[in-house]
């Protein structure tokens, strides 16, 4: 409705540098005249907009998962998929309104609205932290989620509704969700529901092979990325970082993975895993990423995985998301200080 209304975001700049060019001239009234008549056009869609648009749908436009997960001003529209599933019970009626997903993270906005007296009692006094909503199974078998969290939009709420951002996401690095059954668990008004909900993965990945560069460590080497606009999973072989053998600390990791700058919490690489994506155009998308450097199934041999996670431009902001606009267009990727040329492949390599 905004774009039928409202002239588009070019047009108004032109209009108003027309307007304030003219001011300065110091045109006559009449010669004026006419670019007062499209400042006040301006102004009366925007006054006609503000009014006729419904205010939950303003605010539906600003918040949700775009904007509790994802860096201010990136645009996912397009990948969005409405109206993905409904539970309609006696009291309450839960949606899931909007899914994004590339098949490794998946993003919803939910809704839940009462639908008579009980149904806002229970609402109003449910606690959705200590009792909320959860994907525990891809059809027969467990998720391997990595993190998930469930946000609560409180400047939606009313009397009849609750709206939350729910974010989970499977921590392979290989997509594995994409278009595929997940069971959701949720409360509703007399105890817990279920439900099989498939994962709309709109937004495809991209798999190139790596070349070239001595690789950042004698104990693995990268080989495969696959990557989409939201996120990413490196696989590479195994040259010592994992032991098949317990140590006397009970961990099963060889000395490969404790030298690798391994923290006293047990994490490699504690400060992240520092990547840079090279775009074509020579743009670079950096950040840190954490190091999982666990045996995993790979492609074409690859037994390792290096890491796995979403695009970020931040480190203190790790949870939000800065998508790239185009993963086919990667041509290289820095690990760690040493450069790998990307090839694109088929995913069946």
């Amino acid at each position: 409705m905004q774009e039928e209304i409202m002239p588009g975001r070019e047009t108004q700049d032109w209009m108003w540098e027309e307007i304030e060019k003219k001011a300065a001239e110091g045109g006559g009234k009449a010669a004026f005249l006419p670019y007062l008549k499209i400042a006040a056009s301006i102004a009366v869609a925007a006054l006609v907009f503000a009014v006729l648009l419904p205010q939950a749908s303003w605010a539906e436009r600003t918040s949700g998962f775009q904007k509790e997960f994802f860096h201010t001003g990136r645009n996912v529209k397009e990948g969005i998929t409405e109206n993905v599933y409904e539970d309609k019970g006696e009291h309450v009626r839960m949606e899931i309104t909007e899914m994004l997903s590339d098949g490794a993270c998946v993003y919803c906005n939910i809704c839940y609205e009462a639908l008579d007296a009980e149904g806002e009692r229970w609402l109003a006094r449910h606690d959705f932290e200590a009792e909320g909503i959860d994907f525990p199974y891809v059809g027969s078998e467990s998720v391997d989620i990595g993190r998930w969290a469930l946000r609560e939009q409180k400047e939606l709420e009313t009397e009849k509704a609750r709206y939350f951002a729910l974010f989970f996401e499977n921590d392979s690095g290989r997509f594995s969700l994409k278009d595929r059954e997940v069971k959701i668990s949720y409360p509703m008004c007399k105890g817990r529901a279920a439900g099989w909900v498939k994962i709309n993965g709109t937004l495809d990945a991209v798999t190139y092979r790596l070349s070239g560069g001595q690789s950042p460590s004698k104990y693995y080497e990268p080989q495969y990325l696959m990557v989409s606009r939201l996120s990413y999973g490196l696989f590479g072989k195994d040259c010592g970082m994992v032991d098949t053998g317990p140590k006397e600390d009970g961990h099963y990791f060889s000395q490969g993975f404790l030298e690798e700058q391994m923290d006293d919490m047990g994490r490699v690489y504690p400060e992240g895993l520092p990547l840079s994506f090279i775009m074509k155009d020579g743009s670079k998308i950096g950040g840190f990423a954490d190091a999982n450097l666990i045996k995993a199934k790979g492609l074409a041999g690859a037994d390792l995985k290096i890491s796995a996670g979403i695009f970020n431009a931040d480190s203190d902001l790790s949870w939000k998301v800065m998508p790239i606009d185009a993963p086919g267009e990667l041509a290289g990727i820095d690990i760690d200080g040493v450069h790998y040329d990307l090839e694109k492949v088929d995913i069946s390599e």
